[in-house]
């Protein structure tokens, strides 16, 4: 079950309270970082440009807004991270994201103390304009109020990171934001534990050895259920929440092997001629716009040629995804139709674990054009493990892999050109089992 409540406290700080730590802030404060995986503490101006001070907790003024804390949320303050402050100046942001870990940035924070709890964000001050903290899956944002606090719990009752609290602090557009954010943790604070071990793992892992198969070894999930089949132990996840994750940020784009893309072009050749309006059931709640909206080149015409592809792909799949596969579905070649909006969703949790979108061929052209004169493209929205969001643009040519399942994805934008073609790819995974309730919403 998730909370999706987001309490907010007037008055939690005095001005006085306020103004004291605006000052530290502002005679301390360096420019802040995300975690980059493997490599800790790197900067990334396309996704986070505010600045950061650590606030000395045997300051009395720190020191007593951290216990006020502790005594509201009734947890043991030795949870606690170090409180921070932030500075957001003019034309400074902080993009989507969530405040829990996992994949690799879970090895190098929690293996001690634990994933965070709780966010307990505080407004110092009102900045003249901007600087409002957006939560899009929640639809709701909250404008600065000095001395106001926000609190909101990170997991949910299995421990998985509840992805309904994705936010981003927006950008400030006149004046300056300054706030303090408090995070707790499942066990005792212990960073340089935490430090220790990450670099265990680190030092000690072999080179096949996934995250996942680390996370596995430690307890960190099932293996207790018997695959009614093969008899074998799998893992097992039973909803979305808790669906295993892979790769460091759930995607990836490459090239698709040369043998491979001149088959589905001679293949896409093949059956030009023989394109129809698609139809599937609630195609009209995904697939968004006036008339048809889309069609498709059925492989179903050439079924020995589409099981062809599929197995060539599957190498290059379980290789991406450290993972072994079996092949579950390929469609054909989807063509979208002017106007088409592509909802963002999660992939078929039964069958679609690991995919790919190919790009085959795309007509953009539409008499509109960028700041650059260049024609208007139309990207899939993404959004990696981490709550990160990007637009993906993609040619003919490039392959798209991603943790189907378990990233949300769309294209959102209404496309402005004739048409854009894309060929999907869903593989299984053979070492997991869906034990979830059956017939869930899926696409």
């Amino acid at each position: 079950m998730k909370n999706t409540e987001i309490v907010t406290i007037e008055n939690f700080l005095t001005d006085d309270e306020c103004d004291k730590i605006i000052g530290m802030i502002d005679n301390h404060h360096t420019p802040s970082y995300v975690d980059g995986g493997k490599e800790i503490g790197t900067q990334n101006p396309d996704y986070r440009t505010s600045s950061t001070c650590m606030l000395d907790e045997s300051n009395s003024n720190v020191s007593s807004i951290k216990k006020r804390i502790a005594d509201f949320l009734k947890v043991d303050i030795n949870k606690g991270q170090q409180l921070e402050g932030q500075l957001y100046e003019p034309g400074q942001f902080f993009k989507e994201h969530c405040d829990w870990f996992e994949g690799e940035s879970y090895i190098n924070h929690t293996l001690s103390s634990g994933n965070r709890t709780h966010t307990f964000m505080i407004y110092l001050n009102e900045p003249e304009e901007g600087g409002e903290t957006n939560f899009p899956e929640l639809d709701q944002s909250i404008k600065p109020k000095k001395g106001m606090a926000l609190v909101w719990e990170n997991l949910n009752e299995d421990g998985s990171g509840n992805t309904d609290f994705l936010y981003e602090c927006s950008e400030v557009k006149l004046g300056k934001q300054y706030i303090i954010t408090s995070w707790w943790r499942e066990n005792e604070y212990n960073p340089i534990k935490d430090s220790e071990l990450s670099k265990e793992y680190w030092n000690n892992i072999s080179s096949t050895q996934s995250v996942t198969d680390y996370l596995n070894s430690i307890g960190k999930s099932h293996n207790d259920y018997k695959h009614p089949k093969t008899e074998e132990y799998v893992n097992t996840f039973s909803s979305y929440d808790d669906v295993p994750k892979f790769t460091p940020t759930g995607f990836k784009v490459v090239k698709c092997p040369p043998e491979i893309w001149g088959l589905i072009k001679d293949s896409y050749e093949l059956l030009k001629e023989k394109k129809e309006e698609e139809y599937f059931q609630g195609k009209d709640e995904v697939i968004l716009g006036i008339g048809n909206t889309s069609d498709i080149f059925s492989f179903h015409h050439i079924p020995s040629i589409r099981d062809h592809i599929h197995k060539l792909l599957q190498p290059l799949h379980e290789e991406w995804s450290g993972q072994r596969l079996e092949p579950s579905v390929v469609y054909g070649i989807r063509s979208y139709n002017k106007g088409a909006v592509l909802i963002e969703h999660k992939d078929r949790i039964e069958t679609h674990h690991i995919a790919s979108i190919i790009i085959v061929d795309k007509d953009i052209r539409c008499g509109c054009k960028n700041k650059l004169n260049q024609e208007i493209d139309w990207p899939l929205n993404f959004q990696d493990h981490n709550g990160k969001r990007y637009r993906i643009f993609a040619e003919p040519g490039d392959m798209i892999l991603y943790e189907s399942i378990a990233c949300r994805h769309g294209r959102i934008e209404p496309f402005q050109g004739n048409y854009f073609r894309n060929f999907y790819v869903h593989y299984k995974l053979s070492d997991w089992e869906y034990v979830g309730p059956a017939n869930l919403p899926q696409f």
